[in-house]
């Protein structure tokens, strides 16, 4: 664990699954704080906030809106849809703000069109609790405790058609429901037509969000059935994409000039690459971090330190043991890098910059320099350590330049 001489990151903290309470208990904690900041407004960092424009997924609510082409909704019927995607890749807020332009031109049509959206982690315990929250959500009039699963859904369609309301339901998480219970969920919800024989049922669709299909062999073959093929694919983000995401998200929530394009680049950078693989909110969280321990350190910059070690805390990528499990070459080369990093201030630094500052560390030390400068550099890349793009970028992984500099001190020391 990390302990700044005013911050600390806890486990919990750090932990992406824990990121709703952390955000809701640092709010609490500092929302009547008048000390400088970094930030122009955190709430735009917040796990709840839906930009109005989502930057490269235009592709994606361009098929949703193929497939709800909802040119007379009287004759609508019910379409399931299924969006497919690792996490981090944006399904859920396409999905919210696709449903939420939808809303307002049917509102323009004088058409009362409902959106309800229910997380299968925190409402699917069962069918009836499920059930009850959609129809509390959707139609309260239609509602009763004491109904099962059966005759919610059955008041729920009654009181749409009576009303003439029109609903979309998205259900997020249903890969993690359907493989931790035995509901026949999927199979209730796309057969909702069959509760209003030759009429549209109200239900318009069903959007079914998952990180993948794999769920789909844990479902009989009528389920599958009326799944249906409409599938809308959400592929990890590259780095030039999270680069613009970043970017725009850090003009609405960060003040001008308290963030770099270095900065922001090196985060699109790491969150690309594995274990992270292109996660947003892991990205959005780290620029998060990094402006809170920027706040904490009194800096009014977020720097690439700050990134470092906000990011070297959430994955430990190099450890103590690793760093005694090196050479004597490889630990100096190793600290050659750090001092051509910490003397550059960037994330990146050249070969070419590697080898002088190994040459003055040879000098400093009265150490007789290797031949095999290269070759070290590779090793250490081998084992981990060091990221080689190219020759004109080289960094570490995982961790801040300036602790790590400071534990390899401490370790050749005591060589």
């Amino acid at each position: 664990m990390f302990s700044g001489p005013s911050f600390r990151f806890s486990s919990d903290e750090l932990n992406i699954g824990s990121r709703y309470l952390v955000w809701n208990s640092y709010i609490t904690k500092h929302k009547d704080s008048k000390e400088l900041t970094v930030f122009s407004d955190r709430s735009k960092l917040s796990p709840r906030y839906i930009p109005r424009i989502l930057p490269h997924r235009e592709k994606q609510i361009g098929s949703l809106s193929r497939i709800f082409d909802l040119q007379d909704v009287s004759k609508g019927y019910l379409t399931p849809v299924q969006l497919v995607g690792d996490v981090g890749t944006g399904k859920t807020c396409t999905a919210i703000r696709f449903v939420e332009q939808l809303v307002q031109r049917m509102k323009e049509k004088r058409t009362n069109l409902k959106h309800v959206y229910i997380n299968l982690k925190l409402q699917g315990g069962s069918r009836v609790v499920l059930y009850r929250y959609l129809v509390e959500k959707a139609a309260p009039e239609a509602y009763s405790g004491s109904m099962s699963a059966e005759e919610l859904i059955r008041g729920l369609i009654n009181n749409l058609l009576k009303t003439k309301t029109y609903l979309l339901i998205t259900v997020d998480e249903i890969d993690y429901f359907i493989k931790h219970t035995k509901e026949h969920l999927v199979y209730d919800l796309t057969r909702l037509n069959e509760l209003s024989p030759g009429e549209a049922c109200g239900v318009l669709g069903v959007i079914f969000i998952a990180r993948g299909k794999d769920f789909h062999s844990f479902l009989e073959r009528s389920e599958i059935s009326t799944l249906g093929r409409n599938t809308v694919d959400f592929p990890n983000y590259s780095e030039e994409q999270l680069y613009d995401i970043i970017t725009k998200r850090a003009e609405e929530s960060i003040k001008p000039g308290a963030i770099s394009e270095d900065v922001i680049r090196y985060i699109a950078d790491i969150t690309a690459k594995p274990p992270i693989m292109g996660d947003v909110r892991h990205a959005l969280d780290l620029l998060l971090y990094s402006g809170n321990l920027a706040d904490s350190q009194g800096s009014e910059q977020i720097g690439l330190e700050h990134v470092r070690r906000v990011h070297g805390e959430t994955y430990h990528l190099i450890t103590r043991e690793d760093l005694l499990n090196l050479p004597e070459r490889g630990m100096q080369v190793l600290m050659a890098l750090i001092n051509a990093l910490r003397g550059k201030g960037t994330a990146y630094v050249s070969l070419k910059e590697i080898r002088e500052a190994y040459r003055l560390l040879c000098e400093e030390h009265g150490i007789k320099p290797t031949s095999e400068l290269e070759e070290t550099l590779q090793d250490l890349k081998d084992r981990g350590v060091i990221e080689v793009a190219s020759l004109t970028r080289i960094g570490i992984i995982g961790a801040s330049a300036e602790q790590l500099g400071k534990m390899l001190e401490n370790i050749m020391r005591q060589e």
